[in-house]
Order: C-alpha cells, then sequence, then structure tokens
C-alpha cells in the first residue's frame, strides 16, 4: 500500500478516529459519545474498526468487522460497516480497506467475507463485485419496535 492507503487497526482507545468517518454511513449516531458506547459494546463481542490514514493523520475510510463462525458459512468474516470520508472518494481507500480485510480474514483462518450492502449504494456494489464479491442472497429485515 501507498502512504495514502496506510491502513490500521484502531485499538479501544483510539476509536474515536473513526467516528467523522462512520458518521458518513450511520448518521443516526449523531454525537461521538453515541457512537463510542455503541462500538465499545460491539467491541465487547469482537468487532474491530481499521481505517485508512492519510498522509496528514486524518481518516479517509473506515471498515467496522467482527469474526463469526457458522454452519452456512464456516470461519468467516464479516463487514458491518465500510465508507470513506466524502473529500476522499475516489482515491482507492476502500477498496485499499477490502485488500486489507481479506488479508485480516486469511489471518484469522477464515474461509469467506461477507457484508451486506444497502440496496441504493450502486457505486459501492460495482466496488464490490468488482473485488470479486458476488450477490448470493436477499438480506430480509423485520422491525419489532
Amino acid at each position: 500500500m501507498t502512504e495514502q492507503h496506510r491502513i490500521t487497526e484502531l485499538t479501544e482507545d483510539r476509536l474515536g478516529l473513526a467516528y467523522p468517518a462512520m458518521r458518513e454511513l450511520r448518521p443516526h449516531l449523531d454525537s461521538e459519545q453515541a457512537f463510542l458506547a455503541q462500538v465499545r459494546r460491539q467491541y465487547a463481542q469482537g468487532y474491530r474498526i481499521a481505517v485508512s490514514v492519510r498522509a496528514d493523520g486524518s481518516v479517509a475510510g473506515a471498515l467496522g468487522f467482527r469474526q463469526g463462525t457458522s454452519l452456512l458459512w464456516g470461519e468467516y468474516l464479516y463487514i458491518d460497516d465500510l465508507i470513506t470520508v466524502p473529500d476522499a472518494r475516489g482515491a482507492g481507500h476502500a477498496t485499499a480497506l477490502l485488500h486489507w480485510a481479506d488479508e485480516r480474514a486469511r489471518e484469522l483462518g477464515c474461509e469467506q467475507v461477507h457484508l451486506d450492502s444497502g440496496a441504493q449504494r450502486h457505486a459501492a456494489h460495482r466496488r464490490y463485485l468488482n473485488h470479486g464479491y458476488v450477490i448470493a442472497a436477499h438480506h430480509f429485515a423485520k422491525d419489532l419496535s
């Protein structure tokens, strides 16, 4: 990776660095405190965040992921969140994060990498398809509130 695409997995004490990027994808987390509270709960369950850091130290993109095991997929890495900040889009940060996720999955002994993507995110879908992902299922959800 070039310096432009330096990927770092965040330790729990540095999670706030990911907030500006994650807020682009998850605007309902309308404060850094709400974001940190939620992410710390998820970290206790194995969730992690990696970021693409620019030469000036600012975060250009973020990837939230977790490892899992299932009867269907065996050992897998699941990407919960992937976003690039608006002023860094088109510079390869998301692709660099996807490559990093592939390598991290291999390090963890995972057989597959999975993600879901909102139906309206067409540019992201093109990136995933170009990166070797296939549309393998429909995701169904039911709101119980």
